[in-house]
């Protein structure tokens, strides 16, 4: 598999309607995975906008964690959690995007920039 996973703090730009980030996943082949998708709902602010979220995210292939991820999560919650602030999510996220060889698109790349594999880009 290739493909993008779509971070989290992209969603909040498509949410905000942001059209030029829009149309940028919109070109993409683009994922999401288990905890994007719970990070998102997790930010909205009522029942009508968690219904809006998940109209959005129903369009989007789902990785879900499976024993694979979550202990090569466990491995890169060991190596980089003290030395660069790695934490539970990010490292989920890193995983999932890590066993289907995709790259992971981002705002912040400070949160995923010092782990080994992985590919990461931020939109322009």
């Amino acid at each position: 598999m290739s493909g993008f996973l779509i971070d989290t703090n992209i969603f909040s730009e498509i949410f905000k309607d942001n059209d030029e980030i829009i149309r940028y996943v919109s070109e993409l082949e683009a994922y999401i995975d288990t905890v994007i998708y719970i990070e998102c709902l997790q930010g909205s602010k009522s029942k009508n906008e968690k219904a809006a979220i998940k109209r959005l995210l129903a369009s989007f292939p789902i990785i879900s964690i499976n024993e694979s991820i979550a202990k090569h999560a466990i491995s890169l919650i060991d190596k980089y959690s003290n030395s660069h602030g790695l934490l539970l999510a990010d490292a989920l996220i890193a995983s999932s995007a890590m066993s289907a060889g995709m790259t992971v698109v981002t705002f912040n790349l400070s949160d995923f920039k010092f782990i080994d594999g992985l590919t990461i880009v931020k939109p322009n």
